[in-house]
């Protein structure tokens, strides 16, 4: 079958091919002012690395019923309740199955998901055509946490990360309210540094070392979206909260760990991954300082930050 439409994603060094015989959907002048497309431009791809993820979309009038699967994990909106997706099973193959108005689709996933078959339905006005934020909001998340788990190659993180003037990353994890885009805001209006995500940082270990990616998912801070694609060396892990005085404690692996389960995505429907997840976050806080760090919303923490040294209490 002739492929009409090939698109290359290129995210944490993992080359995503997303291809159709249906052709992308065009978009007016004002529509990519709605739909913001700069969010994930920078990760398109033209290099020579060859895919390791390959999607096939399919447009169909009417979307595939398939019988017989069993649930796996159902998320649903925080604010009305309604649900946003499910992922589903039969036999080794995985489904992913999105209800939302004007983005219902099913994706059928191999066990290793590395290969994809995409099924949208036709854009009202537009017939068939699809367009790259069909797969990358929210699915393709979805399935980078799981390939990621399954070959216990990196981690989804909850956490604002800096690529500083030296090159070296710093990695900021907390809480909902904990200040990750107040510390995003702090960083792109008053240091040369590089945000490269306030809320969804993938962290990887390559060559024995552990490197920070931006990624295309962001949350309510994003003036930074062009530097997204960077990566970054991992030389330290803050977890943060706000505080009457900028203070920095260094942690030992047992309270880190403790620290920053909560900040991932786990796997909770397949314990090999879950598994996966658990030895790698072991082995990144074993071997990359880790600190507790209360701040005040003002400049003066950047450098405080800088200035933290390993096995010191530090504070202002």
């Amino acid at each position: 079958m002739m492929m009409k439409c090939k698109v290359n994603l290129k995210i944490a060094d993992t080359v995503i091919l997303m291809q159709s015989r249906f052709p992308q959907e065009q978009l007016s002048a004002e529509e990519q002012k709605l739909q913001v497309t700069e969010r994930f431009d920078n990760f398109f791809y033209k290099g020579s690395q060859r895919p390791d993820i390959l999607i096939h979309i399919d447009i169909v009038d009417k979307l595939p019923e398939i019988h017989n699967t069993k649930p796996v994990f159902i998320t649903y909106h925080f604010q009305d309740k309604s649900e946003n997706w499910r992922l589903l099973k039969k036999g080794e193959t995985y489904i992913y199955k999105c209800p939302l108005e004007d983005k219902k689709q099913i994706m059928l996933v191999n066990k290793t998901f590395n290969r994809v078959k995409a099924y949208l339905l036709p854009k009202k006005n537009k017939g068939k055509v699809w367009n790259t934020s069909d797969i990358i909001y929210d699915f393709l998340q979805v399935l980078l946490i799981n390939y990621f788990a399954q070959r216990n190659q990196g981690i989804f993180t909850h956490s604002v990360g800096i690529k500083d003037v030296d090159d070296r990353g710093l990695l900021f994890a907390g809480k909902s309210g904990a200040g990750k885009s107040t510390t995003a805001r702090l960083w792109h209006k008053h240091s040369k540094a590089m945000v490269l995500n306030d809320d969804r940082i993938i962290v990887r270990k390559v060559n024995g070392k552990f490197f920070i990616y931006g990624s295309p998912w962001h949350g309510e801070f994003s003036d930074y979206l062009a530097s997204r694609i960077e990566s970054a060396p991992l030389k330290k892990i803050f977890f943060i909260h706000h505080s009457p005085k900028n203070i920095a404690t260094q942690i030992s692996p047992k309270p880190a760990f403790n620290l920053l389960y909560p900040a991932l995505f786990p796997t909770f429907w397949d314990k090999n991954c879950l598994e996966n997840i658990a030895a790698f976050c072991a082995d990144l806080i074993k071997h990359v300082p880790c600190y507790s760090l209360g701040f005040v919303n003002n400049e003066k923490v950047i450098n405080f930050t800088r200035g933290c040294k390993d096995g010191k209490k530090t504070k202002i």
